[in-house]
């Protein structure tokens, strides 16, 4: 019998303390004398202990990784801890749960995540019934960035409480840098799902997953081996293959999952920020270890001004339609305001409005991780993970602007240089385990990335399922991105259907939902065969567009009448065939 773990801050009393110690010597005695362990009173245990549903909406894995760690938290004090995505709970067995520990992203502007969205149907409907017996914790994840700061976790939390369930804890409400502060709520909520003391029982529980070495704050140094331009020079965008060496880092992904890679800021920014704010980049700020040019290059935000510099600003410079558009609450005139702008658009609205670099960089958000679909099958291409980026840059009050990571990596890692990675898991991402299982991927532009790591994944299983592929962009000439390999897929048979749609090659704009359309008795005939159905790219206009599509091709196809076709759609998502990664 494997004994478990037991933390040295475990909540005992001296009593408790006592009695585990006599009662473990007790098992190691037997143990010596050779007794067998049936494992009855073991199983008696453990089914007696205190059970905790610990349940996650999650878009990129992040609230599904901090459930897990609930999950170990809870069963290392004796309880059992049952783990689940709310795409997975049923609303009946959801009214059953005494004791709930939810944690959940906000996806977009302020909207549920995929796996989430049935789940909050429900349980805003009129027919929910009240949880008088249910005990709940909400743990939200979010970006200050957004004006929907974590509006998913808070609909979640007020929702419960309306249908009469009772807090174990407050709320807790964590921007992007939320690790240690969802670890310490983690902590104090898992003992307060029970009114007993809990002895951690004496069974063999289970292992929580192993975690990688390397994360947000320890990224793996990877060497960028391959940097190459994809689109053509007649192009409006720029789109680039990279390829990472994942040597000996113990490094693994499967595809669907994401590429989070650590940017460095662009030095001739800082500079300018620098110039603006009169201070020398040589000067050690307060609490700090580094200069403050280090700090402005490595360590905050300094593109993408954060709400609290955008109201400081606004503030100080006295100008009148800022101020018009941020007091007045007009999302979109604020956002249509700020568009293009970076940081040092902002300060220089008004030149009279200066501050301290301790102060600035109090304004500032640190600077973050940018996620990236993974484009390669770790099969193929063992030891290596490739990704497909658009270039992002533009022109604005006379001077050219910089995506933070996109340009890092075109321009600022130097050739064999190393950018910081670490991959994130996305389970709710993946082709088909039933090899022979149709798939339908809809992914224009760079959207295409995770879908090359599909039939490349496909290709490597030889797998029979069928695959369909809806790819699109501006001009056939300069934006067929993977042209070759995709033309080299149809023509072998991996691509069984490949549909394109480049937009400025007619008269008329055609995008990929108009090839769906143009081919709606196929492809409601693949769903009705079991396909499952995927999209990426786009969340604010392609995504919502296919979407439309699809439920017009399955009413009119289907002949169902609308309410009926939204129900086709919605057992496709609980039946896991109905997959996005969208951003």
């Amino acid at each position: 019998m494997k004994l478990p773990f037991i933390p040295e801050d475990a909540p005992f009393t001296g009593d408790q303390k006592s009695w585990l110690s006599g009662f473990l010597a007790g098992v190691q005695s037997a143990k010596a004398m050779g007794e067998k362990d049936t494992g009855t009173s073991a199983a008696t245990e453990m089914s007696s202990a205190p059970q905790v549903n610990i349940l996650y909406g999650t878009q990129t894995g992040n609230a599904e990784s901090l459930a897990m760690d609930a999950a170990s938290a809870a069963r290392a004090r004796g309880f059992q801890a049952v783990v689940q995505g709310l795409d997975d709970v049923t609303m009946d067995a959801f009214c059953a749960m005494k004791r709930v520990i939810v944690t959940i992203a906000t996806y977009g502007e302020g909207e549920m995540p995929d796996n989430a969205g049935l789940f909050w149907e429900s349980l805003n409907s009129v027919d929910m019934p009240k949880l008088p017996e249910m005990q709940f914790g909400v743990l939200a994840l979010g970006d200050t960035g957004y004006d929907e700061f974590c509006q998913a976790g808070k609909l979640l939390d007020m929702r419960l409480e309306q249908l009469g369930a009772k807090r174990l804890v407050d709320r807790l409400d964590c921007d992007v840098d939320y690790e240690d502060v969802a670890e310490e709520w983690i902590a104090k909520t898992i003992p307060l799902t029970s009114d007993a003391k809990i002895i951690p029982s004496l069974v063999e529980v289970p292992q929580a997953p192993v975690k990688s070495l390397w994360n947000r704050k320890n990224p793996y140094p990877a060497v960028l081996k391959v940097n190459s331009l994809l689109s053509g020079k007649s192009s409006a965008k720029e789109i680039r293959h990279y390829e990472f060496d994942l040597a000996d880092s113990g490094i693994t992904y499967e595809t669907g999952d994401a590429l989070n890679v650590m940017p460095v800021n662009d030095k001739g920014l800082v500079a300018k920020l620098l110039k603006r704010l009169a201070v020398s980049g040589e000067v050690i700020v307060k609490g700090q270890d580094r200069t403050l040019s280090e700090l402005l290059t490595y360590q905050f935000e300094i593109s993408t001004p954060s709400r609290n510099l955008i109201a400081t600003v606004e503030e100080k410079a006295k100008d009148e339609m800022f101020s018009h558009v941020l007091k007045h609450g007009d999302k979109e005139a604020l956002a249509d305001f700020l568009w293009g702008k970076d940081t040092l658009d902002l300060l220089n609205i008004n030149p009279q409005v200066s501050f301290s670099a301790e102060t600035f960089l109090t304004l500032l958000k640190p600077l973050q991780h940018r996620a990236y679909s993974i484009s390669s099958s770790p099969n193929k291409h063992a030891g290596s993970v490739h990704l497909t980026v658009a270039s992002v840059r533009w022109q604005s009050n006379d001077r050219d602007h910089l995506g933070v990571c996109s340009t890092f990596l075109a321009d600022r890692v130097d050739d064999k240089g190393t950018a910081g990675v670490f991959v994130s898991p996305n389970k709710a991402f993946r082709i088909p385990a039933d090899d022979e299982a149709p798939m339908i991927m809809v992914g224009p532009g760079t959207g295409v990335a995770p879908f090359r790591a599909f039939l490349e994944e496909r290709e490597f299983r030889k797998a029979s399922g069928k695959n369909w592929l809806f790819f699109g962009d501006q001009t056939r000439a300069s934006d067929f991105i993977y042209q070759e390999q995709l033309l080299e897929m149809e023509e072998n048979g991996l691509l069984t259907r490949f549909d394109t749609a480049f937009s400025r090659d007619q008269e008329e704009k055609v995008y990929v939902q108009n090839k769906m359309h143009d081919n709606a008795t196929e492809l409601f005939r693949w769903l009705e065969n079991g396909a499952y159905f995927y999209v990426c790219g786009d969340a604010t206009r392609m995504a919502k567009d296919v979407d439309r599509a699809l439920c017009d091709i399955v009413a009119a196809q289907g002949n169902m009448a609308a309410d009926k076709a939204t129900d086709y759609i919605n057992n496709l998502k609980r039946e896991k065939r109905y997959l996005r990664d969208v951003y």
